[in-house]
């Protein structure tokens, strides 16, 4: 006689799994047919839900043949964790190892997957409250800013994509048909949550920004002083042009409240 670990599995593919549910009903026996697919179908339903939600620029891309790619993610990957929202998180890491033939005529999927995901990370994230007293240094008083140390929104993930998938998703999302073939466009971007209604934002970013950014990521107590020698050091204009597009992008960074502070 099975013992109940078995009869669960035995259950959990039939109910999904696509090939041991039709193995087993061309078996006959005792099964429920309805019931076994009337059991699939909800839960094909749910997948298929929060897939769309989560992924809508993929969907507007592939039509019709996103539900059958969705079933073959569960599949592949099945869920791993007790949040549901999170059994979806490894959707671009099937997309690059087992749908080759997608990846042939959309070079920018694996990419775009990443950009939609990232948005539910964000606004899921779990963090600390800021602690930091945050204050305004005297931007005429150059030594008290440079040793002041800009805050960081409390998520911010920063990505490097090699198309322009912030220009593809707008596309999409507005029904429009992309081009045959979409050029190569590397593009830098912040995506993080607003500190007022916790709302994911996007800002397209230069890539000097990018760097900038990424460099107080790694290490929050960087200061301003650091971060302009980082900057003088990575752009190929002078020095006094750097610093003052330095000093241009942490307004433009303090505008889009991804820099909300300084201590």
């Amino acid at each position: 006689m099975p013992d109940l670990k078995s009869i669960q599995d035995t259950y959990l593919q039939l109910w999904t799994s696509r090939e041991a549910r039709q193995t087993a009903l061309s078996a006959g026996g005792d099964l429920d047919e309805r019931g076994v697919r009337l059991y699939a179908s909800l839960i094909e339903i749910g997948r298929l839900d929060l897939m769309r939600s989560i992924y809508p620029c993929i969907e507007a891309l592939l039509g019709k043949k996103f539900k059958d790619l969705v079933l073959s993610y569960y599949e592949c990957m099945p869920a791993d964790h007790y949040n549901l929202n999170k059994s979806a998180r490894r959707f671009s890491q099937y997309l690059q190892e087992h749908e080759p033939k997608l990846l042939e005529r959309h070079p920018f999927i694996v990419e775009l997957a990443d950009f939609e995901w990232v948005e539910l990370e964000v606004m899921e994230a779990a963090v600390d409250a800021q602690s930091a007293q945050i204050s305004e240094p005297d931007l005429d008083d150059a030594l008290a800013f440079a040793s002041a140390r800009p805050i960081l929104a409390d998520v911010v993930y920063l990505r490097r994509y090699h198309y322009p998938v912030m220009a593809i998703s707008k596309k999409l999302l507005d029904g429009e048909k992309l081009p045959r073939r979409v050029k190569k466009e590397e593009t830098f971007i912040a995506i993080y949550r607003d500190m007022h209604n916790h709302e994911c934002r996007f800002l397209e970013l230069g890539e000097l920004s990018f760097e900038v950014l990424a460099k107080l990521k790694e290490n929050p107590e960087t200061n301003y002083g650091e971060l302009i020698k980082y900057a003088v050091q990575q752009c190929s204009d002078g020095a006094e042009e750097t610093v003052q597009e330095f000093l241009n992008l942490i307004n433009e960074l303090k505008e889009a409240e991804l820099i909300i502070g300084d201590t």
